[in-house]
């Protein structure tokens, strides 16, 4: 692999990653474009981006006929309002503007340095980031800079979104940062938990345990980073007892 060169096209058009097979044959360059690698780096982008937000929100709409009687599944449009978003963030952050050389040099081992200790790190909007994460310093580099914190922290507009098209995803990561709280974790210095925070924290993990209990029984209806977050939080709490809602 050249020291200079990251992306190659294949015969067919199909963005080859020499540093990362796993990116290889996910973006699409069209006769014409610009086969430069800042340009297919972006195509990857694009579609990793959108694989990962399909994982995110599920499209749960019904399949649709063409006139010819064939059947095709409609757009998910929450999905594409958010991916859409995303990548103007990028954009805006000049992400796009740093040398690909940068990804060649300083390469992303495929592991955050953070630890994942607390329920709101495995939540299905926590996990969705944490692979945004690892995209961007993959493609980017494994450099702390100003504009992947403001990608990373533009993540926001995701839970926003989320609030709204998919109010389970952000009922389920609100109830992880409430039920946190209630063991200390996001309590600013001086300050301590007060009867309701407690009672609000155990509304929260009686709320997730019946949310985990409804996905374990539905996977088909839910998405993939929600049944590895029902996963690791079995793996935490108990979930075969029956619990009392506090707020009752």
């Amino acid at each position: 692999m050249s020291i200079n060169c990251r992306f190659a096209l294949d015969e067919k058009r199909y963005v080859i990653d020499l540093l990362n097979p796993a990116n290889s044959g996910k973006g699409y360059c069209h006769e014409g474009a610009p086969e430069d690698d800042k340009y297919l780096r972006e195509r990857v982008l694009m579609v990793r981006l959108g694989a990962m937000l399909r994982k995110l929100i599920i499209n749960l709409r019904p399949m649709k006929k063409l006139p010819s009687g064939e059947e095709y599944e409609p757009e998910n449009e929450e999905s594409f309002a958010i991916w859409l978003t995303m990548l103007d963030t990028i954009s805006a952050s000049h992400l796009n503007t740093f040398d690909p050389v940068l990804s060649i040099q300083h390469k992303f081992d495929g592991k955050l340095r953070r630890q994942k200790k607390h329920t709101q790190d495995f939540t299905s909007l926590a996990l969705f980031r944490d692979d945004v994460e690892c995209l961007l310093r993959d493609l980017y580099g494994d450099v702390e800079s100003d504009g992947l914190d403001s990608v990373l922290r533009a993540m926001f507009i995701v839970e926003q979104f989320a609030k709204f098209v998919r109010p389970d995803l952000w009922k389920e990561h609100s109830e992880g940062e409430d039920l946190d709280y209630m063991f200390g974790i996001g309590v600013p210095e001086g300050y301590g938990i007060s009867g309701s925070d407690w009672r609000r924290g155990m509304a929260a993990k009686f709320s997730l345990i019946h949310r985990v209990r409804e996905v374990n029984a539905n996977q088909s209806t839910v998405s993939e980073y929600t049944i590895e977050f029902a996963k690791l939080f079995v793996e935490r709490w108990d979930c075969s007892k029956e619990y009392v809602d506090p707020r009752l």
